[in-house]
């Protein structure tokens, strides 16, 4: 069973760590594939300048390894995954798609304008001011307020700061949801199992991913009591344990339980 697994903005291929640990628990033979997104992590990929340029390189990637794939995104993951899972439509290359907190774009072209306008104040911000300062004043947002609360400040900006301010400026503008398509009306199109996750804590999202599990013909939703937006920091085991159960009942349904 093949899985390509994407991390939200600022993070890396290890956020998958725990997730991955956990579900080999269930599913022995998983071949994940946690990747670094360009201008992310280790990676020496240039950060494509445009968000088609980003699902290009999401759909490179389904090309390493044999058979379909499983494709799973957490953040501005999800929201490549989602648009790639969009344009592999009837080749067959992806089995199934899991969303943890993504977002299907902005339907409104002003709010669109506004969200890429604040991404290339922050990226300036970020370019000037050093990875550290930007991550301590990320993290302030009320959104990672539940992640804060569970590790601390000091341990995410750490956790965080491996990355090089440059690139990580220019993939927030490039891949901003401000620069992506309004994703909603292709979504009865998307004709592949869907899981949906968001954590109660995160109304905004809640939200939106019941909404899009309710739109694609395949689609369920979850929602984890107790937990916010970062949910492969507050709960990765939960995550992983949903992700299992729904893959399995995919490859035997008649297991599956009623």
């Amino acid at each position: 069973m093949r899985v390509l697994a994407l991390h939200g903005f600022l993070g890396d291929r290890s956020d998958w760590s725990d997730f991955t640990h956990d579900a080999r628990k269930v599913l022995p033979d998983l071949d994940l594939d946690a990747v670094d997104l360009p201008g992310h992590g280790n990676t020496a990929a240039p950060v494509p300048g445009d968000f088609a340029g980003w699902v290009d390189w999401v759909r490179a990637r389904l090309d390493h390894g044999a058979g379909p794939t499983h494709l799973i995104g957490y953040s501005l993951g999800g929201r490549l995954a989602l648009a790639a899972a969009l344009a592999e439509v009837g080749t067959g290359r992806v089995s199934s798609l899991t969303l943890l907190a993504a977002s299907p774009g902005l339907s409104d072209s002003i709010e669109r304008a506004t969200r890429l306008s604040a991404d290339r104040v922050r990226a300036e911000a970020l370019r000037q001011d050093g990875l550290e300062e930007f991550l301590r004043s990320w993290y302030q947002m009320p959104l990672f307020a539940p992640a804060v609360e569970l590790v601390g400040l000091d341990l995410l900006v750490t956790r965080r700061a491996r990355g090089q301010a440059a690139s990580l400026a220019a993939a927030l503008c490039a891949a901003s949801a401000g620069a992506m398509p309004d994703l909603r009306p292709d979504l009865p199109r998307l004709d592949i199992p869907v899981l949906t996750i968001a954590g109660e804590r995160d109304p905004k999202y809640v939200a939106l991913e019941r909404d899009i599990a309710a739109t694609v013909p395949r689609g369920r939703f979850a929602a984890l009591a107790g937990v916010g937006h970062s949910l492969l920091i507050e709960a990765p085991e939960r995550c992983a344990d949903l992700w299992c159960a729904f893959v399995t009942e995919l490859t035997n349904p008649e297991g599956a339980s009623p």
